[in-house]
């Protein structure tokens, strides 16, 4: 089975702290990546954790704060540095696409590859035969965009026994039917359907960005196998979460109860915490599937229905 895994690269909130970078998030399937966000010095996180440069990206930003978005000219100097070849498709707010065109012309940074800009919007944004992007405004002091991740439907479980049975010798005939193509085999043609289970629904990732909590959002996360979600205040800090249009843990893990969601990943946390356990406890007794992200944390998304 392809894997699909998340690596948080970073999981402060506005400021730094000894043990925690600026927000980025990143999701990678088939040696493919999704960058969620991008704060300062996240190149030097994709160098750290081995994720690479020139692969297959796309970078989603939330809003255009400076904690989200400040890492994204370094990583597109890095890049063309070193040759990227590879397009980069990014999506993010409309200024987005304004604020990077005019910091490169005014550093004078050129890009050996091609930059797509899409601009954010609700519903489907970007699709791929692999998966799609869906996009939703969440409750920021500024524009700001949630994402989900959601894989295409699986083929069903492979069935040895039955495609012995029907003369297909293991090897690339086992391949194509296992990606949905028929073969022929002494003058027979095999379907897909003869060898392959049910199709099997496609793992998904939901990413708040900075937000309160709201049922708009509850409704747009429901049933995505991990979600990573705002939790930069502690429950006794509510009236600074509502000020400041951030959510605390608790919210995070009322929200991921509301939706349905497998795990919940508390992220993007206040620098005013030593520590995050508390956070982590008071929302656990609401959404026992909660844990604390913490820079350099990979965790695989397996599919609840299997």
């Amino acid at each position: 089975m392809t894997g699909l895994e998340v690596v948080f690269l970073g999981t402060s909130s506005a400021t730094p702290t000894k043990w925690r970078s600026l927000p980025a998030v990143v999701i990678r399937r088939e040696g493919e990546v999704v960058l969620m966000d991008c704060g300062e010095g996240t190149q030097r996180s994709f160098v750290k954790y081995g994720l690479g440069i020139n692969r297959e990206m796309v970078v989603l930003i939330t809003h255009l704060h400076g904690d989200h978005v400040n890492g994204l000219l370094g990583l597109l100097q890095t890049m063309s540095m070193s040759q990227r070849g590879k397009k980069l498709t990014l999506v993010g707010p409309a200024g987005l696409h304004r604020w990077v065109e005019a910091s490169m012309e005014m550093l004078q940074i050129g890009l050996t590859f091609d930059l797509e800009f899409v601009p954010a919007r609700a519903g489907t944004v970007l699709r791929r035969e692999a998966y799609r992007i869906r996009c939703a405004r969440a409750s920021h002091s500024v524009e700001a965009w949630s994402y989900v991740f959601e894989e295409s439907p699986r083929p069903g479980a492979f069935d040895r026994e039955r495609a012995l049975a029907l003369g297909v010798p293991e090897g690339k005939k086992w391949s194509a039917l296992q990606h949905g193509r028929r073969v022929v085999v002494g003058g027979r043609t095999v379907r897909p359907s003869e060898v392959l289970g049910p199709a099997r629904e496609g793992r998904s990732v939901g990413y708040s960005g900075d937000t309160r909590p709201s049922a708009a959002l509850a409704r747009f996360f429901s049933g995505v196998d991990l979600l990573i979600f705002d939790s930069t205040f502690a429950a006794r800090d509510s009236d600074k979460a509502v000020q400041r249009k951030h959510s605390t843990s608790v919210e995070a893990a009322e929200l991921a109860r509301r939706a349905g969601v497998g795990r919940l990943a508390l992220t993007h946390f206040s620098a005013r915490y030593r520590g995050v356990t508390g956070l982590v406890r008071e929302a656990s007794e609401v959404f026992p599937g909660t844990f604390a992200a913490s820079d350099g944390m990979f965790v695989e998304v397996p599919s609840r229905a299997q």
